[in-house]
């Protein structure tokens, strides 16, 4: 680690908020109880621009709108000038132009680009300029990694994304059981996150019909935001949709199965949380989940778009007790790897170098 305390912007231009952007909130308040200097950088009025402000992590509005904001670049260059900021740390695609372009007006400056996504980037000249002028890049995966070739591989390091394990781990149960007026005997198996064509809820709501015939007791959850809810309501009406919510660890601690039915999944934070809440997990074995999820010891991995297989997989785990409890506890030990005082760290070293 550094020893000094570094000046840190990181970037998010986001308006919702998913994974990447509790990654971004989770990485400031780490860093600022590490000691370091951390300013962060988003749209006025988004979801981490709030959710930054109740946690008390410094703020700097821009407009971002885009690429090619070159107000948004040269108003962080001189804010980075004038308070002597050392690194700045951009996680989406749009703002590695705004974190470069910046760099450009202030050629001090240090970039790091962390790439949360298995999408290939753009090969380009103009992109192959901006990637250049990284001087560090992070991938929260191996297999995210393998598909950003446009970068040296000696400017990449992965870093696997951290969570709070305590605040998942020490939360109180029977918050859905309460809500959904069930007993405690009635099973709960769902799906928490963005909801999106990609994260597999079809393949979710196909397998529950097979799900129900063996185990009756059994309700079925979706929680997430996003438009593709009123699809989905109308493929099966016995989905409870609980649309987004703020108690995320309570929800994974009243789930007897959580599901990751993803058709490519970079990493999967949401895989890690469920399993710090000891819950069982069902992956669909894609991109970064077999980086965290090993079959049959801490989760059971499926092929993805595979209704039936999904099936029989939570079946398994519904009607094994002893299964369940592996799972339980194998998948437990294993999230504990992947908490946020470890990144931060790693993050922190990554900085350093550059």
């Amino acid at each position: 680690m550094p020893t000094k305390a570094l000046k840190v912007i990181q970037i998010n231009s986001m308006k919702n908020w998913a994974g990447g952007e509790a990654h971004v909130f989770l990485l400031c308040r780490e860093l600022m109880s590490l000691g370091e200097s951390v300013v962060l950088v988003c749209r006025p009025g988004s979801a981490i621009d709030q959710k930054s402000r109740e946690a008390k992590i410094p703020v700097l509005n821009l407009p971002l709108k885009g690429a090619w904001d070159l107000k948004s670049a040269w108003i962080l260059a001189k804010y980075c000038r004038e308070n002597a900021i050392d690194i700045v740390h951009a996680h989406l695609g749009r703002d590695y132009w705004t974190a470069n372009l910046a760099k450009f007006f202030n050629p001090k400056l240090k970039v790091v680009m962390t790439r949360h996504i298995r999408a290939p980037l753009k090969n380009s000249v103009l992109h192959r300029w901006l990637y250049r002028k990284a001087d560090k890049v992070i991938a929260v995966s191996q297999t995210v990694k393998k598909a950003i070739t446009v970068f040296p591989p000696e400017k990449i390091t992965v870093i696997h994304n951290g969570i709070d394990i305590d605040k998942f781990s020490a939360a109180k149960p029977g918050i859905l059981h309460a809500e959904l007026g069930i007993g405690a005997e009635t099973k709960i198996v769902g799906m928490v996150g963005r909801v999106n064509p990609s994260k597999g809820h079809e393949t979710f709501l196909r397998s529950i019909p097979e799900i129900q015939a063996q185990c009756p007791n059994t309700v079925f959850v979706v929680v997430g935001g996003g438009a593709y809810i009123a699809e989905l309501k109308r493929m099966n009406g016995d989905v409870h949709f609980l649309g987004s919510r703020g108690n995320i660890p309570a929800i994974m601690k009243d789930l007897d199965v959580f599901v990751l039915a993803s058709l490519n999944e970079p990493f999967g934070l949401v895989t890690v949380e469920a399993m710090a809440a000891g819950t069982p997990v069902v992956a669909t074995n894609t991109g970064g989940t077999a980086e965290i999820i090993t079959d049959g010891e801490t989760g059971l991995l499926i092929p993805p778009q595979d209704p039936a297989r999904l099936a029989q997989a939570v079946i398994r785990v519904l009607t094994d007790d002893k299964l369940a409890g592996k799972l339980r506890e194998g998948g437990f030990r294993r999230a504990k790897i992947f908490n946020i005082r470890d990144m931060a760290i790693n993050t922190l070293h990554i900085y350093s170098h550059a």
